[in-house]
């Protein structure tokens, strides 16, 4: 990733961004950042993110904020959740999308289109951020086929990345 341009957040950016959060994930997630914490925005190739203590936060995807598996290490309960089985972590931290067959655990309060975290069974740990193309209705119903876009996962570029 090439940065193009960094900046530092002004007070009146933090507090959009932290009722953005509160809009969005809950309370929760904005409690994690200080008021007082330097967040800074920098600019790539790959897109937006937002930075903290040298760590990418959130980058923006199509206009939301999503936040990174270095965030969610400390906020795990801000999205809901997608287990996958011990066969699909080699495809998902290769970047494959998750499919049906490798789910064994999908949220009930899932909807479609709804930002979710994926986790390995065994531990639990988290393996990546997607994006749900189904609701959890839906996927009673399904036995194939992709369930979440991957967004970011465990050693891509956003998870290297040392800003």
């Amino acid at each position: 990733m090439q940065i193009k341009a960094r900046k530092f957040l002004s007070k009146k950016e933090k507090k959009l961004f932290f009722m953005k959060l509160n809009q969005i994930y809950g309370e929760i997630a904005s409690n994690l950042f200080q008021v007082t914490s330097d967040i800074e925005e920098i600019k790539t190739d790959k897109g937006i993110f937002l930075i903290k203590e040298g760590k990418a936060s959130f980058f923006i995807h199509e206009g939301m904020y999503i936040p990174t598996i270095h965030y969610l290490r400390e906020a795990d309960s801000i999205l809901p959740k997608v287990i996958v089985d011990i066969g699909a972590i080699r495809f998902i931290t290769n970047g494959a999308d998750v499919m049906a067959p490798g789910i064994v655990h999908f949220d009930n309060d899932i909807k479609t289109n709804t930002i979710v975290s994926i986790h390995e069974e065994k531990a639990e740990s988290i393996l990546g951020v997607g994006l749900s193309l189904l609701s959890s209705q839906e996927f009673k119903k399904t036995k194939k086929g992709k369930v979440v876009k991957l967004l970011h996962y465990l050693k891509d570029d956003i998870w290297n990345f040392r800003f």
